[in-house]
């Protein structure tokens, strides 16, 4: 066996012992960035499938979960959404369409 082979093989069974790992990890880091991310309004309606003026309306009536960006006690905040809560929202008026049938 060569310098060469032996450090190949070295390399390879690096990999493969590493690979696992990292991949855990990296799941487990998008994970709670998805936990964390926020669209904004337009995302959000898109990522429903609703207009943006229902949106806004049932945001305003506090009928779907947001949170507002901005500067304290502003007249209009940028409203935000958070992706984990969106996705909570949606099995929560699945469970109830089907509850009242």
């Amino acid at each position: 066996m060569t310098a060469n082979d032996l450090i190949s093989e070295i390399k390879e069974r690096l990999i493969a012992e590493i690979m696992p790992v990292a991949k855990t990890s990296a799941d487990i880091q998008y994970a709670d960035r998805i936990k964390k991310a926020t669209l904004s309004a337009d995302e959000a309606a898109e990522y429903i499938g609703i207009s943006k003026t229902l949106l806004y309306t049932m945001a305003k009536e506090k009928r779907i979960p947001w949170f507002p960006i901005g500067v304290a006690g502003s007249q209009k905040p940028q409203m935000r959404f958070r992706l984990s809560a969106l996705d909570r929202w949606m099995d929560d008026q699945e469970k109830m369409n089907y509850q009242n049938t």
